[in-house]
């Protein structure tokens, strides 16, 4: 079985989404662990870390502000997931959250005036890309266009955080949860001032959108993949997604003004005692229903292991997998959108990461041309996930 994992992106409903995460897998059955694009410690030294900290190998679900890559570290297959969200107002999020967060680094200059939100937007998010470094993982292509790439072909559902409760019941279709129902968690809570001035930063940030650019093609891509895929799943769907609406509005009257906090995975959680009226309606019901059909077939995501390994008499060679896949794995060689040969991984390639797949038989080689136009990067046919070429030797 593929292990699920949540790809966790800062201050896109994860805290509520937390919650929900906890009922359909169990506290003590997730792995939360950090490990950001940036920092260079292996992802495999990081993960035996925290299994070695957690003392559990009952793990059903991974999650944590990650890149993509754990499948690597693993050497099993993946069912990524996650939820993106508008750049400028993830970053506005995350300012304001500190005035109800007493542990947000800038706290103490969010709160003495030292630090105002444009000041914020345009010093701490500047690189406007913080969504496609965590999916596009450890890349030496453009960002964009791996964090892309891997959007299409490499997760298994995507939503974004201003249509949660669409998203929701998408990736619960996609991954074969129980109705996903919840009352909003670790809200930000912002007194009339404080509301005035985020409503002024929001005016104002649209002079620094372009900063975001990057991120904002990013959630873009996302919210027209979730469309295609509501779509795809028909009108059983939509109605499941109205009972799915009511079920969330009787429990947000239930909650009325009251805020439940929580954040991390300390133990189960559960729905307050007034949420089982909910559970046993009819709404619930029908959500339940829809959840339980068979899946409609979809493609596989690609988990992509491997690498170039050498260019050596004109001829580029390495190792490929595909951990979803049941046939090798073919290549194509691109030079830009020019396609210029393919290969198909099936051959012996010596070493201790190939031996792990195919017994080996994952090895390919491929003849380059004598003159190519640009850059050359080896893909996987069907998509524009590149294999990783550590050494930049196809340039």
């Amino acid at each position: 079985m593929p292990h699920h994992v949540f790809l966790h992106v800062p201050k896109t409903a994860g805290s509520t989404l937390r919650t929900v995460l906890s009922r359909q897998y169990g506290a003590r059955h997730v792995l939360y662990f950090d490990l950001g694009h940036g920092d260079p410690r292996p992802m495999a030294d990081m993960l035996a870390q925290a299994r070695a900290r957690a003392g559990t190998q009952d793990i059903r679900l991974y999650t944590g502000h990650q890149y993509l890559g754990l499948h690597a570290a693993l050497g099993e297959p993946c069912l990524y997931f996650t939820l993106l969200r508008d750049p400028v107002e993830r970053a506005l999020s995350e300012y304001f959250y500190a005035f109800s967060y007493p542990h947000h680094a800038q706290r103490a200059e969010i709160l003495s005036g030292a630090l105002g939100p444009m000041e914020f937007l345009t010093r701490r998010h500047a690189g406007g890309n913080a969504q496609a470094q965590q999916i596009g993982g450890r890349t030496q292509r453009p960002l964009l266009e791996a964090a892309l790439a891997n959007l299409q072909h490499a997760i298994a559902a995507v939503g974004v955080a201003e249509d949660f409760e669409r998203s929701l019941l998408l990736i619960a279709r996609r991954l074969g949860w129980a109705p996903p129902v919840h009352v909003a968690r670790n809200v930000t809570r912002l007194d009339a001032a404080q509301e005035a001035a985020r409503a002024e930063a929001r005016a104002q940030a649209a002079a620094h959108r372009g900063l975001f650019a990057t991120d904002q093609a990013l959630h873009a891509a996302a919210r027209a993949r979730l469309d295609a895929d509501c779509a795809a799943e028909g009108a059983a769907f939509d109605s499941a997604l109205a009972a799915f609406h009511r079920c969330q509005a009787a429990l947000a009257e239930g909650a009325g003004d009251a805020v439940f906090e929580r954040y991390e995975f300390r133990g189960d959680d559960a729905l307050p005692p007034w949420a089982a009226a909910v559970l046993a309606g009819p709404d619930y019901a029908e959500v339940a229903a829809f959840l339980a059909q068979p899946p409609r077939p979809i493609s596989a995501p690609v988990n992509l292991m491997g690498q170039v390994a050498r260019v050596e008499g004109g001829l580029v060679q390495g190792w490929a997998t595909d951990l979803f896949a049941t046939r090798p794995v073919t290549l194509r060689l691109m030079a830009g959108e020019t396609p210029l040969g393919a290969t198909r991984a099936q051959l012996f390639h010596p070493g201790p990461e190939a031996a792990r797949f195919a017994r080996g038989c994952c090895g390919f080689r491929l003849r380059l041309p004598e003159a190519a136009p640009g850059k050359l990067r080896l893909v996987v046919d069907g998509t524009n996930i590149a294999l990783p070429d550590p050494d930049r030797l196809l340039g």
